[in-house]
C-alpha cells in the first residue's frame, strides 16, 4: 500500500510541477486521473 500511495502522490506532484511550468492552459486533470486509475487497477491486479 505504501508503494501505491508513493506511486499516486509521484504522479500528482510531477502534474503540478509540469501545470506551473507549462501553465498554457492545457489542463492535466483528465490526464493525471487516468494514469491514477491505471495504476489503481494495475495494483488492484496483482493482489488478486
Amino acid at each position: 500500500m505504501k508503494e501505491l500511495i508513493v506511486i499516486v502522490g509521484t504522479v500528482i506532484l510531477g502534474c503540478l510541477v509540469f501545470n506551473m511550468i507549462c501553465g498554457d492552459g492545457h489542463s492535466l486533470k483528465s490526464a493525471g486521473k487516468g494514469v491514477m486509475e491505471k495504476n489503481i487497477a494495475a495494483y488492484e491486479e496483482m493482489n488478486q
